[in-house]
């Protein structure tokens, strides 16, 4: 095949982000992948992100802004010749100070856990970073990346689900909804291989017990699966609850979205009226830490799967109370690898 019919790009007009190659002698690296000029440009950009809104809440070290910037992809592989040579040559030293390193990183994870306050972000494993998947808040992957952030919803009043709005659908990335927070992505594999991947929706930070009253609902390809911190008794947050048939929703929200409709509605049976009433039924956390999980199989080169995540705190729920002001609530979304077919 020539260099020609190399470069020329796909059907759908979009450049392959691995043909734009470095020049610089020592090639720039992540998780042992040679980057493209575009991923080198656009790693730096991100750090200078990252290091204007740290430094904008009063974090200077230089430290929390490594660890940060690495924990979103957000770094270079080191060299590590020299290293490697000093380590031959005094392996106890530097197995101290590797120690050393292990229990300070430990304390600098839980300190900026208290300071990175209701960010939502997207990341790929290195792993399926080294597979070829990318992730991009435009279906045309324009900016194609192996991460993705958005800064947090903030003042937000307690809302009913039925205020949000289906616009949410429409929007790509970050939705200004007012009181609801709202992010939609892609992810596409770029890569050779036929894979089958996981994901999960966990929470990366919180104060004040604040998920007790915020709900979650997770489109997966425009499918709607609905989520709610269990109550005390372990049972299902129900709004309304069981015991009430005097209230309820005039309709199934999202409902024609809905991947378990029958599971996530139940219709309220009223004597005085023939308009149906609808009950919704959400489904628990998965763990304290732990919204939802998902797989996606037999992904293949090219495939694209859109995610939508909206978050906001449900007025309607018992635990929605004044104890609640003042505090924050941040999610993250992980996508791994869980297996690899063969190459096509």
């Amino acid at each position: 095949m020539s260099d020609e019919k190399k470069k020329k790009p796909s059907d759908e007009g979009i450049e392959s982000p691995k043909t734009n190659e470095q020049k610089r002698l020592f090639k720039k690296k992540r998780a042992g992948v040679v980057l493209t000029e575009d991923e080198v440009r656009e790693i730096r950009e991100g750090r200078k992100r990252i290091r204007k809104e740290l430094r904008d809440v009063g974090i200077k070290s230089r430290k929390d802004f490594e660890l940060t910037a690495s924990s979103m992809g957000l770094y270079f592989d080191k060299r590590t010749g020299g290293a490697i040579l000093l380590f031959l040559k005094a392996r106890w030293l530097w197995a101290l100070i590797a120690s050393l390193l292990l229990v300070l990183t430990t304390f600098f994870v839980m300190s900026l856990v208290t300071k990175m306050k209701g960010h939502f972000t997207i990341n790929l494993t290195d792993d399926l970073f080294r597979e070829g998947f990318s992730v991009s808040e435009s279906s045309a992957f324009t900016k194609p990346s192996s991460y993705l952030y958005s800064t947090p919803l903030e003042g937000a009043m307690c809302i009913s689900m039925m205020e949000i709005s289906e616009d949410v659908l429409d929007a790509e990335g970050y939705y200004h909804g007012g009181d609801y927070f709202a992010y939609t992505f892609y992810i596409r594999n770029d890569g050779k291989s036929v894979v089958d991947y996981e994901w999960d929706v966990s929470i990366n930070s919180e104060s004040k017990n604040i998920s007790q009253a915020c709900w979650v609902m997770i489109f997966e390809d425009d499918e709607m699966t609905l989520h709610a911190e269990a109550k005390r008794d372990g049972m299902p947050e129900i709004l309304p609850p069981l015991d009430d048939n005097l209230h309820g929703y005039p309709k199934m929200i999202f409902g024609e979205y809905a991947k378990y409709p029958e599971e996530q509605f139940e219709t309220i049976e009223t004597e005085n009226s023939t308009i149906p009433f609808y009950r919704v039924i959400s489904e628990p956390f998965k763990s304290e830490t732990v919204v939802a999980t998902g797989r996606q199989f037999t992904v293949k080169p090219m495939d694209v799967h859109k995610y939508t995540v909206v978050l906001w705190i449900e007025g309607d729920d018992p635990d929605c109370t004044n104890d609640l002001i003042g505090g924050h609530f941040g999610l993250e979304m992980n996508f791994k690898i869980l297996n690899i077919h063969e190459e096509q």
